[in-house]
């Protein structure tokens, strides 16, 4: 029961880092388009654009990281798809096209697309069920299927051969 309930709270502590490292890398995409903001081109106002458009990489990258690690943690495909929108749109188009709406137009699309990512990781995905023996991921399921799990050929082989070295020395007498 306690490693259970401790492998409960692991998983809670890991999505609660993963969907802070998701709000945080919006917050730093957000900043960054707020730099990249600009009316007329003067000394100061490219270098707020040069720092936005840093900002707005580090966010990506974040973000990118963020989908990973949610893939990582089994969450349905479409989910990743979701948090890397921005990554695509904003990132992408900041990258395409440097000085112009573009970025900040997608933006209002894509952000809120990434939360419902982070919501439906979250939520939706239920990453927390599939720590517990009531649900297992196909892979577990094939390796099982399959025979290719050590620990099962092990607790197969003593439920038929309780004392292994009896059954060999059998086998070597009686060859059939």
């Amino acid at each position: 029961m306690t490693s259970r309930w401790l492998r409960g709270v692991v998983w809670a502590g890991i999505l609660v880092v993963w969907a802070a490292l998701i709000a945080l890398a919006l917050a730093v995409l957000g900043a960054g388009l707020d730099k990249t903001f600009l009316f007329e081109p003067t000394g100061e106002a490219r270098e707020r654009d040069r720092v936005g458009k840093l900002l707005i990489l580090a966010g990506s990258a974040a973000l990118f990281a963020a989908a990973v690690w949610a893939r990582r943690m089994d969450t349905p495909i479409w989910a990743c798809i979701l948090v890397l929108s921005p990554v695509v749109f904003v990132g992408g188009l900041t990258l395409l096209f440097g000085n112009s709406l573009r970025p900040h137009l997608s933006a209002l699309v894509a952000f809120p697309v990434a939360l419902a990512g982070l919501i439906s990781g979250l939520i939706l995905a239920r990453p927390l069920l599939r720590v517990g023996a009531a649900h297992r991921s196909p892979a577990t399921e094939r390796q099982e299927s399959d025979g290719s799990d050590p620990a099962r050929r092990r607790r197969v082989a003593r439920t038929i051969h309780p004392n292994p070295a009896a059954s060999i020395a059998a086998k070597r007498t009686n060859p059939r």
